[in-house]
């Protein structure tokens, strides 16, 4: 496995892939940065950046949302917009895949229920 999250308790979410490497579907659990604490109900895609293999035939990025595509990326890049996400398919499960090899880092924004006061944590 060649991808790893990083999360932040009432805070975002990273997910950096690199390789010719898949995530899997990954439910939103997956996204809490503790789950006693942190039941994750949406994540919002906010911004993508991606270095790929420059030959457009095999240096993909894929990302889908309960298996459905919803953005396929080339080349390199950087799409950021914190306001509106990718899709509206926010609690779905979330797959990324570089076909061809490359890097991208996935920054998401949790909508989140918490069973502590976490402004004392």
């Amino acid at each position: 496995m060649s991808y790893e999250i990083s999360n932040k308790l009432r805070g975002p979410s990273i997910i950096r892939l690199t390789g010719a490497d898949t995530t899997g579907a990954l439910p939103l659990t997956a996204f809490s940065a503790n789950q006693a604490i942190e039941n994750v109900n949406r994540l919002i895609i906010t911004s993508v950046k991606f270095a790929l293999k420059p030959d457009t035939t095999s240096g993909t990025l894929t990302i889908l949302r309960d298996a459905v595509t919803i953005a396929t990326l080339y080349g390199t890049g950087d799409w950021k917009h914190d306001e509106h996400g990718i899709a509206n398919t926010s609690t779905g499960t979330l797959t990324m895949t570089i076909a061809g090899g490359g890097t991208a880092m996935l920054t998401a924004r949790k909508e989140a229920t918490y069973n502590v006061d976490t402004e004392k944590l």
